[in-house]
């Protein structure tokens, strides 16, 4: 079967509520291989591309929607479950530029590990990598663990968030745009305590960039993102892109009792990075970045 690039799969299997945030446009399982057919926009409010090649940040997330499309498909998985990813690792292996894409990037991706818990699905592994053509561009693994409404509301008290403004705790202020690599203040996440200069994690949900559907948690890649401009922040490099990730998850991210997240330095090129509610830690991450321009200066465009 040849994959098609004409429609997008249906978004609730991605979970997402505008069609134009729907990167999978077909999919198909042969012989134990799960492949989806990507298509990264070549532009977009947040993760725009630049120097013409596509931003990790979107690499990550078509990589999540794969996962969420093969757990409803070919694993069972209900629509209304949520579906958690408890770790989370990417490696952007060869740079993506916007002008080498023409209908020929494919997600696969294989189920390894799968445990049962009362005769359904308790959690699964896959690895996955992406395809351009015949070269692999990214490869990851995701560990994913479904939970259904019961257990979902048994466990959390929903915060959901107001769309109508930005919630910042007292004595806090939003992070300049500027060192943070971004132009407009809607696309920061984060936000800093003017006395001490601790960072929580504080997005604007009027951003639909970010949130193309009221949720009562803050999603994954946001976390991600908020990472990433805390360690533009830290070392003041405001270029810096992701080339490799690991992150666990240990619990949601709440709008109304917002996260702290702290640099904790860098060891051989990797750094750690923690998310922290009340003390106790929800995610940590160690990450790897450049500042180096992926594409030769012959090639760059003026962006």
């Amino acid at each position: 079967m040849s994959l098609s690039y004409a429609s997008t799969v249906p978004r609730h299997l991605v979970h997402r509520r505008s069609p134009a945030d729907v990167l999978l446009t077909d999919f198909e399982t042969v012989d134990g291989t799960h492949r989806a057919a990507v298509q990264l926009p070549t532009s977009h409010r947040t993760f725009a591309p630049v120097r013409r090649t596509h931003d990790s940040l979107m690499v990550a997330e078509a990589l999540r929607q794969a996962v969420s499309l093969f757990c409803h498909v070919d694993h069972g998985v209900p629509i209304d479950h949520v579906v958690l990813i408890e770790h989370f690792r990417f490696d952007i292996l060869e740079p993506l530029s916007v002008d080498d894409i023409d209908d020929s990037l494919v997600a696969e991706s294989v189920t390894y590990d799968v445990s049962y818990a009362s005769d359904r699905m308790d959690e699964l592994t896959l690895s996955a990598r992406l395809l351009n053509g015949t070269h692999v561009v990214a490869s990851g693994t995701a560990t994913v663990r479904p939970i259904d409404p019961e257990m979902f509301s048994q466990h959390r008290t929903p915060t959901m968030a107001d769309p109508h403004f930005r919630h910042l705790p007292a004595g806090t202020e939003v992070v300049p745009a500027a060192i943070v690599g971004r132009l407009d203040p809607a696309d920061v996440v984060l936000a800093r305590h003017t006395s001490d200069g601790t960072l929580v994690v504080a997005p604007d949900p009027r951003n639909m960039a970010l949130f193309d559907h009221t949720t009562e948690y803050l999603p994954g890649v946001t976390m991600l993102e908020a990472a990433r401009q805390a360690l533009r922040l830290t070392t003041g490099i405001r270029e810096l892109d992701f080339i490799s990730l690991e992150v666990t998850f240990t619990g949601f991210a709440e709008w109304g009792n917002p996260c702290s997240v702290t640099v904790d330095g860098e060891s051989d090129g990797v750094h750690q990075i923690r998310f922290e509610h009340d003390a106790s830690l929800l995610s940590a991450m160690s990450v790897r970045a450049t500042s180096e321009p992926w594409l030769a200066v012959t090639e760059r465009s003026s962006r």
